[in-house]
């Protein structure tokens, strides 16, 4: 009947219960970002005897982005390759050198369709979101906002790099947990040892974290259950971070929806520290 709704068809995946594993979910998200980008932008993939100043830049944009050298006759998905994080890399410099160069917002708009339609195909939860052309691990963006990246700000100006160095890097390695999920306890050990670092800093004490909890409680005058969350915490990163492997036992598996509260946890300590420093 003309102006009926169409009824809803679940993907296929869904419809036959077929479980995609993350490392294919990311194959496939590569292979379906690639093809639109092609079907969008089809100069990318198009060996030129002279090619156009757009392309010339784009690609020498995600050449340098991935850290290789610019061929004249090397395509994009040759550039972007079969690796989640080189892809992620390459779309982020297409993005970005197409919404910059004049005459080309409308390309930057395509590269953006193509990413986020490619992600909305996804048989699995890949751990990214799109933001501006920026890929991002996926999260709360209010919390994102408050907790890691104002964070960060904070550090930055008020010149705490001991603090800033390790949590910077477990947001990196919490990143590269979407394709090496054994980063996860490394993300951990890292953004503990933001904590710890602030923690010696309030205290005016060389100590471990486990050494320096009350008196890190004490110092910002917070209540008896945040003493019960800093030693829940502390718990958490012993057991599941480095110094698990450090006591000769076997490391947990982790989940990576817990590790991700443990940086926001992590980042609530940070803030709670800087402000009563201040």
């Amino acid at each position: 009947m003309t102006g009926e709704s169409k009824q809803y068809v679940p993907p296929f995946y869904q419809r036959f219960n077929i479980e995609v594993g993350i490392e294919e979910a990311q194959q496939r998200f590569i292979n379906r970002a690639l093809n639109m980008v092609e079907g969008f932008i089809p100069q990318l993939e198009t060996p030129h005897t002279s090619i156009p100043s757009d392309v010339r830049a784009a690609l020498i944009s995600v050449a340098t982005s991935l850290g290789l050298e610019y061929q004249r006759n090397k395509l994009f998905s040759q550039y972007a390759g079969t690796d989640c994080n080189s892809c992620l890399l390459a779309l982020e410099a297409l993005y970005q050198t197409y919404s910059e160069l004049s005459g080309c917002k409308e390309y930057a708009t395509k590269v953006e369709q193509a990413i986020l339609y490619a992600i909305s195909l996804s048989e699995t939860d890949l751990g990214i979101e799109l933001r501006d052309g920026t890929f991002w691990a996926s999260g709360a963006e209010v919390l994102d906002e408050a907790l890691v990246n104002e964070n960060l700000k904070w550090l930055d100006d008020k010149d705490y790099q001991d603090v800033r160095a390790p949590f910077e890097k477990g947001l990196r390695h919490f990143l590269e947990a979407m394709q090496k999920p054994e980063r996860l306890g490394d993300a951990v050990t890292d953004v503990y040892e933001a904590v710890e670092a602030i923690a010696k800093r309030v205290t005016g004490r060389d100590r471990d974290l486990s050494a320096n909890a009350e008196m890190f409680i004490n110092k910002l005058k917070l209540s008896d259950y945040y003493k019960k969350m800093l030693k829940d915490y502390i718990g958490y990163a012993n057991d599941y971070g480095r110094h698990a492997a450090k006591l000769g036992e076997e490391k947990k598996v982790l989940k990576r929806n817990e590790v991700e509260a443990f940086i926001y946890t992590s980042g609530l300590f940070i803030r709670l520290a800087v402000q009563q420093m201040e």
